[in-house]
């Protein structure tokens, strides 16, 4: 497995890519995660990003795409492939390694149904009983390093994906809220940073940077992921 990932690692470092990365306030997705974790106890923030992710390649579907990986005769890609499916890559470490089995058709799932489909298969994991219809088809990864620490890093894509995304560990911020004549005033948020690295030969800046947009306004609005699908 080892041998495997440094093998996709090496090959994705050939691909000319840019990374954006920005803050998000998550204080009203935690707290709904914290309502909800009295009804379902092993429901973690991932979830809740991807769906939000995925409510966003809706907007921008070219985000959710492949490349061909052959070139023409000057070096340029042939060709590149917008999936219909949602088929989130997750980046799980094991006592096997780090592995990035994916949860099929995300775009057709709900928070909850998200989160059991995880919950699944990081017991695959943990037992080393993933199969190669675990890996097949992936189209967006994410890899979420908040359970261990550091806020920012970039992310490597993993092939033939046009991007990934990673997300950092929350801190509390001070967030401005206004003033009151020459008083300012400032109240407590719940901050997550992430940066997503994207495949230049497919996305460009301008598309990432709304994408991204997107994406916060999903997780500082969480209601919003509760009334679609």
């Amino acid at each position: 497995m080892k041998k495997a990932m440094t093998k996709t690692m090496t090959q994705a470092l050939a691909v000319p890519t840019f990374t954006y990365s920005d803050d998000i306030d998550a204080t009203h997705t935690m707290a709904l995660r914290k309502e909800l974790k009295s009804h379902i106890k092993d429901l973690t923030l991932l979830p809740f990003f991807i769906k939000a992710l995925s409510l966003s390649m809706k907007e921008f579907p070219i985000v959710n795409s492949v490349v061909d990986p052959e070139l023409d005769e000057e070096g340029y890609i042939k060709s590149y492939v917008v999936k219909h499916d949602h088929n989130f890559s997750v980046a799980i470490d094991s006592d096997h390694g780090l592995t990035t089995p994916n949860i099929k058709a995300c775009n057709d799932k709900s928070i909850l149904q998200i989160n059991s489909e995880l919950r699944k298969m990081i017991e695959r994991v943990s037992k080393n009983q993933l199969t190669q219809a675990d890996f097949d088809d992936g189209t967006f990864s994410v890899s979420s390093v908040g359970n261990i620490g550091g806020k920012y890093f970039v992310p490597t894509i993993l092939r033939p994906q046009a991007a990934i995304i990673a997300i950092g560990k929350a801190t509390k911020q001070p967030k401005y809220t206004g003033h009151h004549g020459a008083q300012h005033t400032w109240e407590p948020m719940d901050s997550i940073s992430f940066s997503i690295t994207a495949d230049h030969r497919i996305l460009d800046g301008a598309t990432v940077a709304r994408f991204c947009q997107s994406f916060k306004r999903y997780i500082e609005h969480p209601n919003l992921m509760l009334i679609s699908i």
